[in-house]
């Protein structure tokens, strides 16, 4: 330790060393609430992230049911050709190299998707009181061929 002659001399020191941890005590706060702040930003990012990715994912997912529907569509109404043609699903499904429950699946999920839920109070809703013989002829209208009453039934 350095000699100190006078009591002066040692309270200037004391006083010039807590001066020193003062400053860099304030110093050292002043950067914490920075850091602080800066936390507190990128957690309010990360929650942002996340509700980004939710969205994203409910996007992704809607795209892929939509293209899940225009495949089972086509496929349909391709089977729906081939039916009216006169091929059984049997034929059908061996000609494709698959199960006939499969073949029928698609009949079925490609009818299924167009049909309108019921309304909110449970009474049927208007797409769903349209007579089978006008749905048919809409979907004539709109491209797709009607399935054949031996596979309505079944299906």
């Amino acid at each position: 330790m350095a000699n100190i002659s006078s009591k002066t001399e040692t309270r200037k020191k004391v006083r010039e060393a807590q001066a020193r941890a003062n400053e860099a005590r304030l110093q050292r706060e002043r950067e914490n609430v920075d850091d602080a702040a800066s936390f507190l930003v990128e957690l309010g990012r990360l929650a942002a992230v996340d509700e980004w990715e939710q969205g994203r994912v409910v996007e992704i997912r809607a795209e892929g049911e939509r293209r899940r529907h225009e495949h089972r569509q086509a496929g349909a109404t391709a089977v729906s050709r081939m039916l009216d043609r006169g091929e059984t699903l049997t034929a059908i499904a061996e000609l494709a190299g698959v199960k006939v429950s499969e073949v029928r699946a698609v009949l079925k999920s490609a009818g299924a998707q167009t049909v309108a839920p019921p309304d909110a109070l449970g009474a049927p809703s208007a797409a769903t009181d349209v007579p089978q013989s006008a749905q048919e002829g809409a979907a004539l209208t709109a491209g797709a061929a009607p399935l054949p009453v031996s596979v309505r039934g079944s299906a």
